[in-house]
């Protein structure tokens, strides 16, 4: 693939939210009944690309990042009675124009998850908020933090479907939260033990998808069948209970299939309860000499054993995403007790995210096959550093501009390709085969 070698960052970001849907949106949400001092375009964008003000994500760090960009002084209580239930809107329905724009915009999966038309996982973020929000958003774990919120994510590993943002109360289940229906048709879904619930992964068959997910510990399902046979003196396992079997077993991967009772939604004011049969499989650790079990409905030819395992380590995308947002994004920045205030601001956060993963695309893309070398932790710190140059970019006459928008593009072109030509991405390592994957984590700030 050539390699255009250039990028206009301004066309980019402003494709994604144009001037004139900003404004238009400002006015149906209520953001803005009419417009005096305060430019709803230039406060949209502060609120998106102004976070990188001062140590702390602020108000008044928000107000001096408008004032920069825009030219003019403020009052702080005019600026702050901004953050309204219209605003909040504003910024909600952004997000899911966001979210509808990016789907379909990723690339098709290779290796031995060519065979599915995407990866989803979904996982929750718990963020602490100001005690006075417990009539709000209750927590949990009340003796050091009364009011806290969770934001509930469905992402797409390969960006071909569309992904969601929920908010809820800490105190609200993981599971309830996930809706299956038809949309899950050919993709695969893993998960954490939040969602875990064989009623859940039944659904997901009949909607005619895939699931994968570790096993509870608790777990005793019944074995009806073995799918790899071993040499030798074995075990028999079909028709005994997991636990009474599994300290027993000396084998290194453990591939059968297993039956539980699944019940079902009421209906009628009746609750069926139905036996299913899904694969069990387990890959002991060399370190523990224990398995890890993971719970699936791919067929073993499908699906390989050690491919399970592999697979199951790309649930390492949404807990990396999560530490993008809160050490890059100040997703955990939440400095109010006013409930639209920090609805408002973990939107933004959230924008913040899908603005730059949206000239991350483009920027792959006018560096052609140079562009798999752009890895996503890299990203964030080079778009930290020019968010305020952006910030300027948008908000600015093009005529002012034009010098700024030439050096940043060039800057990014330069400085995104990850240097270590041979380094992969978790994705890369996954379809690959790779044994292990270690993903480059690096310690959060204080």
């Amino acid at each position: 693939m050539a390699s255009s070698r250039s990028i206009d960052a301004r066309k980019t970001l402003r494709k994604l939210f144009p001037t004139r849907w900003v404004k238009a949106a400002a006015m149906e949400t209520g953001a803005v009944v009419r417009q005096r001092k305060v430019d709803p375009t230039v406060l949209f964008w502060t609120v998106v690309l102004g976070f990188g003000s001062g140590r702390q994500r602020t108000i008044a760090g928000l107000r001096r990042a408008y004032e920069r960009a825009s030219g003019q002084c403020l009052e702080e209580s005019s600026f702050y009675q901004r953050f309204n239930a219209g605003f909040t809107k504003l910024l909600e329905q952004a997000v899911l124009r966001a979210l509808e724009l990016d789907a379909g915009v990723g690339r098709a999966l290779r290796g031995h998850l060519a065979q599915f038309v995407d990866v989803l996982i979904t996982d929750s973020t718990v963020l602490r908020l100001h005690e006075l929000l417990v009539r709000h958003w209750p927590g949990c774990r009340t003796n050091h933090t009364q009011a806290a919120l969770k934001a509930h994510w469905v992402i797409s590993v390969a960006g071909n479907s569309r992904q969601s943002v929920k908010l809820t109360s800490e105190r609200e289940h993981d599971g309830p939260v996930f809706k299956v229906g038809p949309w899950v048709g050919g993709r695969l879904l893993l998960f954490d033990l939040g969602y875990y619930g064989f009623s859940l992964f039944e659904r997901i068959g009949r909607n005619g998808g895939f699931f994968l997910s570790r096993l509870k510990s608790s777990a005793n399902p019944t074995v009806v069948s073995v799918n790899r046979t071993h040499r030798g003196r074995k075990i028999e396992l079909e028709g005994e209970k997991l636990q009474d079997v599994l300290a027993k077993l000396k084998r290194e991967v453990l591939d059968v299939n297993i039956e539980v009772r699944v019940q079902r939604r009421r209906y009628n004011g009746r609750r069926r309860t139905v036996r299913r049969v899904f694969r069990l499989v387990g890959v002991r650790d060399a370190n523990t000499d224990k398995y890890h079990l993971y719970v699936t409905n791919i067929a073993p030819e499908d699906l390989g054993a050690e491919d399970v395992q592999r697979t199951y380590a790309l649930r390492w995308t949404v807990e990396l995403l999560f530490r993008e947002m809160k050490q890059h994004y100040r997703l955990e920045d939440l400095p109010s007790r006013k409930p639209e205030v920090v609805r408002a601001l973990v939107y933004a956060a959230v924008l913040t995210m899908l603005a730059s993963r949206t000239l991350l695309h483009a920027v792959r893309q006018a560096l052609g096959t140079t562009g798999a070398r752009l890895k996503e932790h890299r990203w964030a710190t080079i778009f930290t550093t020019i968010a305020a140059d952006l910030l300027l970019l948008l908000a600015r006459p093009p005529r002012e501009t034009g010098v700024l928008n030439q050096l940043l593009c060039r800057l990014l072109l330069h400085e995104a390709p990850d240097p270590n030509v041979k380094r992969r991405s978790l994705l890369q390592a996954v379809e690959a085969g790779a044994h292990r994957y270690r993903p480059r984590l690096q310690p959060c700030p204080a």
